[in-house]
Formats: structure tokens, C-alpha cells, sequence
């Protein structure tokens, strides 16, 4: 539904239960890819395979995610490595492509170490490549990626472009991607998120003297899941992690 949505991409659509389809609108309000999906359905209204109840495709049309949102600027937690980046955005400026589509890698290589993997950031990135692709300097973007230390996590952003939306390597210029088994492994991410993983996590303080965690099973997650992905970005990982535990022990009392 969301490459034909997002890229008008067609291909059998597979019948589904009434639960299953609760269960795709449950993940594309999520990922905020809900109006893309919409947009899959209305190009398979004919299809008749596809099933579902009048009020529940209607929720799908009646949302009003917006589809495009401004491009904030990128902070890395490694301060050597986020010295680079405002350079680089110093000498860039907001309106220079190549450097656009290098906020939108970081933005999904941060948003992966400390919540999961958005589909919605994804279409984002897809989108800018196959709509600005042609006046980007891959050449500068590589070296920008080499300079911050982003090239195995520029690498499993492409494989996710390939094994998602189907993606060949030479639409992706700016890494060497291809689709391995660590790629698949990292999809499966993508359907077992829920709100509660992607909800801030905290430490608060008990009647004890002692330091609890207001959610053991949310913070728990949250280490593995920075464990996971520590590899494909390391020199950011540790300060991420650092960063965020940091904000959480700051919502304890003195």
C-alpha cells in the first residue's frame, strides 16, 4: 500500500483480515504514513482483493497527518562530530541540496538510535532522491559522510530503501548498499514498534533514597535497542545514549 501510495508502484495486493487491517492502520498512524496508504487505496478501490470495512478505509481517508513537514536543523551528541556538522552547515547554507539530503540521513540515523526506524522518514528520503536526486553532488555527500562518520549507517539506510521500496543500488549513489540478512532482521523492527517504544523514557525519584525507573520494561528497551544499532553508528551511539540518560536522570527531584 505505501509504495503504491508514495510511488504509485502496483503490484497483487494480498487479501487481508478485518483484524490485520486494524493493524495496518494501527502502524501507519505510527510511522505517519497514514495518508500515504490512503492514497494506495484509493488507486486499488477496484481491486477485489482488497476488503475492508467502509468505516475503517474512511479513517484511513480522514486523517489529516500532514505530508510534508519543515526540515529542522541536525545536532549530533558527539561534540567533534557535531563541530563538523555546523561547519558544514555554515558553509552549506539551507538551500544547498546535497547538504539536504546529508540533514535527512542524519535525521533517520538519529531517530534509529534512540526510537526505531520511521517509515515515514524513509519516504522523506526516497521522495528527495527521486525529485532533487539529479542536482546532488554525491561525490561531496560521500565525503560529508566519511567526515561524520556515517558511512555504515548511510549503508543500512540504502538496503532499507532497497529491500522496502524496492530501490536499486544505482538509485542510491551516495553508498554502497545491498540487502543482507542484517537488513531483514532490521525490518522486522520496523512492525514490532508500538507508541509505548517510541514514548520518552525517564527516571524518577520513589519515597526511597534509591533511583527507579518509572517504566523498567521502556528503559530495558531502550538499552538493547542502542546495543543493536551501536555498530552501525558508534562514534555517535555512546553519547547518544549517554545524552539521553542524562535528560532522564534530569526529571529527578533534589
Amino acid at each position: 500500500m505505501l509504495r503504491l501510495g508514495a510511488f504509485d508502484e502496483r503490484e497483487p495486493a494480498e487479501p487481508m483480515t478485518e483484524w490485520k487491517w486494524d493493524r495496518l492502520y494501527q502502524l501507519s498512524r505510527i510511522h505517519g504514513i497514514t495518508p500515504w496508504i490512503a492514497d494506495g487505496l484509493r488507486k486499488s478501490e477496484d481491486d477485489f482483493f482488497i476488503q475492508l470495512p467502509p468505516t475503517l478505509r474512511q479513517r484511513f481517508y480522514d486523517d489529516n497527518t500532514p505530508r510534508t513537514e519543515p526540515r529542522e536543523p541536525q545536532e549530533l551528541t558527539n561534540p567533534l562530530l557535531n563541530n563538523k556538522l555546523q561547519k558544514l552547515a555554515e558553509e552549506a547554507g539551507t538551500e544547498d541540496t546535497t547538504f539536504n539530503l546529508l540533514t535527512d540521513i542524519i535525521a533517520i540515523a538519529r531517530n534509529i538510535l534512540t526510537q526505531g526506524i520511521s517509515l515515514r522518514q524513509l519516504v522523506g528520503l526516497a521522495t528527495s532522491l527521486r525529485t532533487t536526486g539529479d542536482n546532488v553532488m554525491y561525490d561531496v555527500l560521500t565525503a560529508w559522510t566519511a567526515q561524520l562518520h556515517l558511512e555504515q549507517m548511510a549503508q543500512l539506510e540504502g538496503a532499507l530503501l532497497m529491500e522496502l521500496f524496492h530501490f536499486h543500488a544505482d538509485q542510491i549513489p551516495f553508498t554502497h548498499a545491498a540487502i543482507t540478512d542484517k537488513t531483514k532482521r532490521v525490518v522486522t523492527d520496523i512492525f514490532s514498534m508500538t507508541e509505548k517504544n517510541a514514548a520518552d523514557w525517564y527516571f524518577t525519584q520513589g519515597e526511597s533514597i534509591f533511583v527507579r525507573s518509572s517504566d523498567s520494561n521502556a528503559m530495558m528497551w531502550h538499552v538493547k535497542h542502542s546495543a543493536r544499532y551501536m555498530r552501525y553508528y558508534p562514534t555517535e551511539a555512546v553519547t547518544n545514549f549517554l545524552s539521553n540518560f542524562a535528560h532522564s536522570m534530569s526529571h529527578i527531584e533534589e
